[in-house]
This record gives structure tokens, sequence and C-alpha cells, in this order.
């Protein structure tokens, strides 16, 4: 090979061999670039991110009772009955009596007949214009709103504000009134409150099955 052959097979040798020292640069770079990455996302707590996570939040541990409110028992005019007693949200609530005296509604009772009861920590109903007489008793799952020392339910068998399907029931031992803010007759104190009868259920077959 002459001169000039050996130049030019020299000059390609030579271009070759820069390119690969180069290339051998650039990958080397990468590699310490990308190692880098993972070593500064991996510093710190170790504590995985959450990144579009809801952050946790801590329960709040608020004393039972705080903010409860108190029932109220207010007055509403029906066509039939005159002024009767209704709660916050216009429902009719019933006293059940015999002979004057409050009748205890418990067991399957309740189920038909749910009593009104104060919210947890609350001591005492709210009484609306016309309403005296407001009182409190245990019962079953609370404590028991009464009026003049009688119990006050409401009636399941009345499905909205207004209703009255359960003035004048006789079951569980006496009779349904719708309550009253003026019944003279409701002076019975929630200590005389009797229990009814052995075998005293339903008196009378009405709509609702007993």
């Amino acid at each position: 090979m002459n001169t000039v052959g050996r130049l030019k097979t020299g000059g390609v040798r030579g271009v070759r061999g820069k390119r690969g020292v180069t290339m051998a640069a650039i990958v080397g770079m990468a590699v310490i670039a990308l190692a880098a990455c993972g070593s500064s996302s991996s510093s710190g707590s170790g504590t995985p991110a959450t990144s579009g996570q809801p952050a946790a939040t801590t329960p709040s541990t608020t004393a039972a009772g705080n903010g409860a409110t108190s029932a109220t028992v207010k007055t509403a005019t029906d066509s039939k009955l005159g002024t009767i007693l209704v709660d916050d949200a216009g429902r009719t609530l019933y006293t059940l009596t015999n002979n004057g005296k409050a009748v205890a509604c418990t067991g399957g009772c309740l189920s038909a007949w749910p009593p009104l009861l104060l919210a947890s920590g609350a001591t005492s109903a709210t009484p609306g214009s016309g309403v005296t007489g407001l009182g409190a008793t245990s019962a079953a799952g609370g404590t028991q709103v009464t009026e003049n020392g009688l119990p006050l339910y409401h009636f399941s068998g009345d499905t909205s504000a207004g209703d009255t399907n359960g003035e004048g029931i006789t079951s569980f031992g006496g009779t349904w009134h719708a309550g009253t803010a003026m019944d003279s007759t409701a002076t019975t104190a929630p200590a005389s409150v009797v229990s009814p009868t052995t075998g005293s259920g339903p008196t009378t077959t009405n709509a609702y099955g007993y």
C-alpha cells in the first residue's frame, strides 16, 4: 500500500475511533444522570409520594352530647280535634291513658308508637307558643318528653304532618289521644304511669292490625 492509501486508511480509522469514544462518553453521561435522579427521588423521609390522593384527616373527638338540640313541642290546629300538640316537623303527638292515668308503652307497642325522645345530651324540650308543662322521663332508648306528666308518642300510621290517624285507637291497655296543651286531665306525674295488665294488648281491631 502506498503512502496515500495508508493516510486514507489511517484517517478513516481515526474518525471511527473518535466516534466510538464520543458515543461511549454520551452513554456514560446518561447513565450517571439517571443514577443521580434515582438517588434524588429516593432521598428524604422514604415515604412514597401521594400526589392526587386526599390528605388523611383525624376524626374529631368532640364530647358526647356536644351541640345536641332539644326536641320542640308546638301546637297546631286540627279541623276536628282543635288545638293539638305536634313536634317541630308538624307530626301529631299522642298520649296513652286509662281512666286518666298514663299507661306504659313497652315492647311491641313502641314499634307502632315511637316515643318523642330528647337528643343525646339535652335535658328538656323546647316549648312552642301556648305549650306548658313539658318534662322528661326515662324511657327505652333515651329520655322521653312528657306533657303534664304524660309521655308523648308519634304514631306509625301518620305519614304526613297534620295526620291524626291515631286518635281514639284503643290498644296496649289504654286509649290514644292527640296531646292537647289545654288538657286538664293530663296531671298524672310520670311516677304514676301504670303498666298494662297482662294480656291487655289490643282491645279493638283497627285498620292497623291491633
